[in-house]
């Protein structure tokens, strides 16, 4: 049974890998939803996983996602 707790994590991963993206692309798209994070501190957020659904809403806007799958 997959964990559900991974599954933001997963998703924006899958996200970026989807739009040929690398993370610092993120990062910077995030500058415009008053996200200021280094690469680093975004992958600790990533490890962590325990992140808020507005972060995880935020991550969806910057990479342009309109619909979002949910059995990725």
């Amino acid at each position: 049974m997959e964990r559900i707790d991974d599954l933001p994590k997963r998703l924006i991963k899958s996200e970026l890998k989807r739009r040929g993206l690398k993370v610092k692309d993120l990062v910077v798209a995030l500058e415009h939803y008053n996200e200021n994070l280094t690469e680093f501190s975004f992958n600790n957020k990533m490890s962590r996983g325990g992140f808020s659904a507005v972060f995880f809403l935020k991550c969806m806007k910057a990479l342009g996602v309109k619909n979002l799958n949910l059995e990725c």
